[in-house]
């Protein structure tokens, strides 16, 4: 039992997917609010009410994770106080704030033809098993998770140094990459280890 406890842990809950750099919660969000694009705002109340079709845990928590993917500033569109990241200001309620997916999201995140689905947790709809983002979205976000066993923390970076060293990647050049936060800074990448095991950042 503790087997199969420890494999649900780190593959629907902690941990992101390697394809596309979204733990489950995140992905049924994302998922859920391209269900309802119309270009407008929605209240986030109704979207995480909406979310909760694909995902069977608490509303806090997907509010919470939809405010984290907010103030990344990449996949959604905010409207109202999310919060501050420099200052730790919290988010307000989610009836009072609203969301859409960014154009960003909307061009690069989804591709009915190309994702593979399975049924939610009730077997009522259908759900992406991951989604085929065309961009490295777990290096652009960074993601931080603690399973059963398991931990991740993987460091964001530039938004423009991971486009440059995609293109370096197509044409077969070398290129470096380092890590880089929304809340700026001075980082001493000297004992980085080229992101592997015991490298350090300070």
């Amino acid at each position: 039992w503790f087997l199969d406890y420890a494999s649900y842990v780190i593959l629907e809950r902690a941990v992101p997917h390697l394809i596309d750099g979204l733990k489950p919660v995140q992905r049924r969000i994302l998922h859920s609010m391209r269900r309802l694009e119309d270009g407008r705002y929605n209240k986030v109340a109704n979207l995480v009410g909406h979310t909760m079709q694909y995902h069977p845990h608490g509303d806090a928590s997907i509010a919470d994770a939809m405010v984290q993917l907010g103030q990344k500033e990449l996949l959604i569109d905010m409207q109202g106080n999310w919060g501050n990241i420099l200052t730790g200001d919290r988010a307000a309620a989610s009836r009072y704030i609203e969301a859409r997916l960014s154009k960003f999201a909307l061009e690069v995140v989804f591709n009915p033809k190309t994702t593979e689905w399975q049924a939610s947790y009730d077997g009522r709809r259908k759900e992406p098993i991951d989604l085929p983002v065309k961009f490295p979205l777990l290096l652009a976000q960074g993601a931080e998770g603690i399973a059963v066993g398991l931990s991740t923390k993987i460091l964001p970076h530039n938004f423009n140094e991971l486009i440059q060293a995609s293109i370096k990647i197509l044409k077969g050049q070398s290129f470096t990459l380092y890590p880089d936060f929304l809340t700026g800074g001075i980082a001493d990448v000297s004992n980085y280890n080229d992101g592997k095991r015991r490298g350090k950042v300070r």
